[in-house]
């Protein structure tokens, strides 16, 4: 490949990275709180904003207020039967990793967003993509 052409790559992989930066460090966070499992908690309710980050992240929704279970005559419960081929301990290898990932893409986008913005002749231009990345995702929630 030209010189040029690689040149013009770097920039498009630069701009579109600043710009996907805030949504790429939002994903990565509710993902890794998707792989915890912070969400499904029922006793006691996970925090609003645990569920808000859930619901973004399923369901591109914040999600909706629950009506409480009704309680089942003679005091039955209304837990799901657990299914042994999605044992909680069976995965845990995989859970590792899905952490490790997460985290690893949160901190390697924040690392270049660094890179981004303390780069002289790009930074103006880098800051109003980055606010822009920001800025166009909460205006399509808002729709």
């Amino acid at each position: 490949m030209k010189g040029a052409t690689l040149r013009r790559l770097r920039h498009w992989h630069h701009y579109i990275g600043v710009f996907l930066a805030p949504a790429i460090l939002f994903f990565a966070s509710s993902g890794f709180l998707q792989v915890v499992g912070w969400q499904d908690q029922r006793n006691p309710p996970p925090p609003a904003w645990v569920s808000w980050m859930a619901g973004i992240h399923k369901k591109q929704a914040a999600p909706k207020p629950r009506p409480p279970a009704p309680a089942r005559p003679g005091g039955a419960s209304t837990a799901k039967p657990v299914d042994e081929h999605h044992d909680a301990e069976a995965f845990v290898p995989l859970k590792v990793f899905a952490l490790l990932t997460a985290l690893g893409l949160f901190l390697t986008t924040l690392i270049g967003l660094a890179v981004a913005l303390g780069t002289p002749m790009m930074r103006r231009t880098s800051a109003v993509v980055l606010t822009a990345g920001v800025v166009v995702p909460v205006l399509l929630f808002l729709l």
